[in-house]
């Protein structure tokens, strides 16, 4: 933590908010922000301090949004966790995207859910980041019901073939490092 105390990171947090026009986080980051857990409230306590559009991530439960007209609340993406890191930050990139294209409040919600779960079934992190096309792929087969599998590498990612990466990119699918290091390695 990189205060004291709760009650004085909310300090900062208060003299912060005011001039941010979105916030995200999670119960407990909204606890320390404005002193409320509950979503609804904790949404009302965030637009009380300037905030136009308030997003609070409540892990299995979902996600809960307010834009100061209309609350949204999504469910998760079923996914099958490899790792956790980066999935705040697919949310959150998947946020930017979604604000800039102008799209409506539960789209974005679904849409930034589907990045962080897709980040989340993979082991890589910054490596792990979807594409947009991977991202809608994702919102279509949870809204169909279905689990997202892990994937165990980046070759594994729905449309892209193996050692395909981000842009064109070609990307060693694993094999082709462990045969080239197979000289390096000692008895």
């Amino acid at each position: 933590m990189f205060w004291p105390s709760r009650e004085e990171a909310r300090r900062w947090y208060q003299e912060a908010l005011p001039h941010a026009t979105v916030a995200v986080g999670n119960l407990d980051e909204c606890d320390t922000a404005v002193g409320v857990r509950e979503p609804r409230a904790a949404a009302q306590a965030l637009h009380d301090a300037g905030i136009q559009l308030a997003i609070i991530k409540q892990g299995p439960a979902g996600v809960l949004a307010s834009d100061g007209t209309q609350i949204v609340q999504v469910p998760p993406v079923p996914v099958e966790v490899v790792n956790g890191l980066g999935a705040g930050d697919a949310f959150g990139g998947a946020l930017c995207h979604a604000l800039a294209s102008g799209w409506a409040l539960e789209r974005t919600l679904r849409f930034c859910n589907a990045a962080g779960a897709v980040v989340a079934s993979r082991l890589a992190c910054a490596d792990a980041m979807p594409t947009a096309d991977e991202v809608e792929a994702t919102m279509r087969e949870a809204q169909s019901g279905l689990q997202i599998p892990a994937s165990e590498s980046r070759a594994a990612r729905p449309g892209r073939a193996a050692g395909e990466g981000r842009r064109g990119e070609n990307r060693s699918t694993g094999s082709e490092e462990r045969e080239l290091n197979k000289g390096t390695q000692r008895a």
